[in-house]
């Protein structure tokens, strides 16, 4: 198979070179100077046939508007229960205006998306508006508007009412850390400063795990009539197209569980490296996905009426509820049950913990609007959290040499108490009873904070070993060195994922206030990514990258947009695209017949018969509107022999 996706080659029984996206070859681009804007004109060298054009897509049936405050949540097709596909979609364009407006294009905000499902934010409460939505072909072709209005309006203040544990709107970020604890690696997974959406969480290097838990427990309730034990309720962003949501229940204060690189899709039913106990629900593009420790007790759950969940777009708010019930475990987006598992506690206390991620190979922000969950309220521990740094990464066995490094005792000096806690990630061989804590010349005893913890080779542990009293108050040394972890049996692939201090500060000590930073600023519209595909006549990938010198291929090119919303919620317009084979221009396309392009599917066939006998280079280029900027670009090597 020869296969370009974004930057990564698939193939079998060949070589193929690779040239990453956004690194074109020609001499239009090879220049640091200013650039010739690029037009996209439909073009076709001769032994070339290009895709043609048809007639204009079909717009959806219906478009509804769900209000927020100072913002709309507009779904329409598959993103609402039951809705289908409109014939020829690729994308939507979605314009928007006050209803007492004169309806002029100067009156109409628009956006360009994949998905159909937006937020429109910056609107006036209590104003209605309208909103347009067109579909979009693969040649820019728009469909007639599908029309409907709304109102934003403040949010509803009932919706906090069963959360009596613990609800929490997040209305200043900066001081979330009184009721949450944030797991993350730190300058990857950062609380930022922006206000309007709840807590705003930056993803800086891609795909990487972002855990909040609650410092309080949720602790279950006597059956309701219907059989609820307990809920828990997420409004969040984060579930959009390529992105995930992840809400857990262990019995103890774990910090991270599981396989920490392992995606929701890849959740097996019963799951070892889970502490006993645990549930955990995943939500993403491929639906829900429930796993459970193995101990947790099955039961059969009754023949409930389960719904497919319907698409959600990134930076879209929605309610996802995980209900707790004496016949199994519910999930639910936006009031519909989208998944019924056999599942019941075990405990009757658990920690939740909220898991956040984005796209593969892009960074992004995602937003914890408000959680909360059922039970009783109980008392947040009094404690300061502070963040360590141990003296190497790595977890050493028991009588590894340990490097002369350590940690300020500054953090200590105004402590009755203290505990660390530390998370590592497991490797086989290890003992998850045996982690010992070394500060200077004491070893402490680390304990796992759950009664059942995991034994799994990359399964996340969190432990925790009281500090010793004579380690605190002002008198001693002004650091400890070292200060390391250690567990008979480590490996290299032992490693750390976070360690910090719990403070209980003496009577009258205040700590200082942790401002938290800018985030990073938002970006340009982001291009749709270039997929090629070299396939035989019948459109099956090829499996080498040699070809007969007869005859033709077929090349399958897939302008995909479905990740491009993350940067600013819409889509960098595309004025087409071109393919070049070994620096000649064989193919153009347009794809702005009404209007900037969104991306999309395309087919041309090439005939192999006039090629040389030799090594070929072939590059897809997508041409933002402007055309003065550099392409977004795929390159394929083939050969003919």
């Amino acid at each position: 198979m020869l296969v370009w996706l974004g930057a990564i080659a698939l193939i079998a029984g060949a070589v193929v070179t690779l040239r990453s996206t956004g690194d074109p070859l020609g001499s239009d681009t090879d220049s640091d100077g200013p650039r010739e804007p690029v037009k996209v004109e439909r073009f076709a060298a001769d032994n070339v046939v290009l895709p043609a054009q048809g007639r204009p897509p079909a717009p959806p049936a219906r478009v509804v508007a769900e209000p927020e405050r100072d913002a709309l949540r507009v779904s329409w097709a598959d993103a609402l229960p039951g809705g289908n596909v409109p014939d020829g979609a690729e994308g939507y364009e979605v314009r928007w205006r006050p209803e007492n407006g004169n309806g002029t294009d100067r009156d109409f905000g628009t956006r360009l998306v994949a998905t159909p499902d937006v937020r429109l934010e910056g609107l006036t409460n209590d104003r209605r508006h309208v909103v347009e939505v067109r579909t979009v072909d693969a040649f820019g072709q728009r469909s007639e508007p599908a029309r409907t209005t709304g109102t934003p309006s403040e949010t509803d203040e009932s919706r906090k009412s069963p959360l009596t544990g613990l609800y929490d709107e997040f209305t200043d970020p900066a001081e979330f850390g009184d009721r949450w604890h944030l797991s993350g690696y730190r300058g990857c997974v950062d609380v930022v400063a922006e206000r309007g959406r709840g807590l705003p969480i930056q993803l800086g290097c891609g795909a990487d795990l972002a855990m909040l838990r609650a410092k309080q427990p949720m602790k279950l309730t006597a059956p309701t009539p219907s059989g609820e034990l307990g809920r828990v309720a997420v409004w969040t962003d984060t579930a959009g197209t390529g992105g995930e949501l992840t809400i857990t229940l262990a019995p103890g204060p774990v910090d991270r569980v599981g396989a920490d690189r392992q995606r929701a899709n890849r959740f097996p039913p019963r799951d070892n490296a889970l502490p006993g106990g645990t549930i955990r629900v995943g939500v993403d593009d491929g639906g829900v996905h429930v796993s459970a420790a193995p101990d947790v007790p099955a039961v059969a759950s009754p023949e409930l009426e389960v719904f497919p969940a319907p698409l959600r777009g990134p930076n879209v708010t929605h309610l996802f509820e995980v209900v707790l019930t004496t016949t199994g475990l519910r999930v639910y987006q936006d009031g519909l049950l989208v998944s019924v598992t056999g599942v019941v506690p075990s405990w009757q206390s658990s920690s939740v913990l909220l898991g956040f991620r984005g796209p593969e190979r892009r960074r992004s922000r995602v937003h914890l609007a408000a959680a909360g969950f059922t039970g009783p309220a109980t008392a947040v521990p009094a404690a300061v959290e502070v963040p360590v740094n141990a003296g190497t990464q790595r977890v050493l066995n028991l009588t590894e040499q340990s490097p002369q490094l350590g940690i300020a005792r500054t953090p200590l000096e105004q402590a009755s108490s203290a505990r660390l806690v530390a998370t590592l990630l497991l490797a086989e061989g290890t003992d998850p009873h045996g982690v010992v804590m070394q500060f200077g010349a004491l070893r402490v005893p680390a304990r796992p904070v759950v009664a059942v913890p995991p034994a799994e080779d990359g399964a996340a542990l969190t432990v925790a070993a009281d500090v010793p009293p004579a380690l605190l108050g002002a008198a001693g040394a002004t650091s400890i060195t070292p200060f390391v972890l250690r567990a008979p049996g480590a490996t290299q692939q032992v490693r750390l994922v976070e360690t910090y201090l719990q403070i209980t500060p003496v009577a009258g000590w205040t700590p200082p206030e942790q401002p938290i930073e800018p985030g990073r600023p938002q970006g340009a519209d982001v291009l749709p990514s270039v997929d090629a595909v070299l396939c035989n006549s019948a459109g099956e990938p090829l499996t080498s990258a040699v070809l007969p010198p007869t005859g033709q291929v077929v090349l399958k090119v897939n302008l995909d947009a479905s990740t491009s919303q993350w940067e600013t919620g819409t889509i960098g317009g595309v004025q087409g695209f071109q393919v070049w084979l070994d620096g000649d221009l064989i193919a153009g396309v347009p794809t702005r017949a009404d209007g900037p392009g969104l991306g999309g599917r395309h087919v041309m066939s090439i005939a192999v018969g006039g090629l040389a006998r030799d090594a070929h280079v072939l590059e897809v280029r997508e041409y933002a509107m402007a055309g003065d900027d550099r392409p977004v670009s795929a390159v394929l090597n083939f050969t003919v022999r």
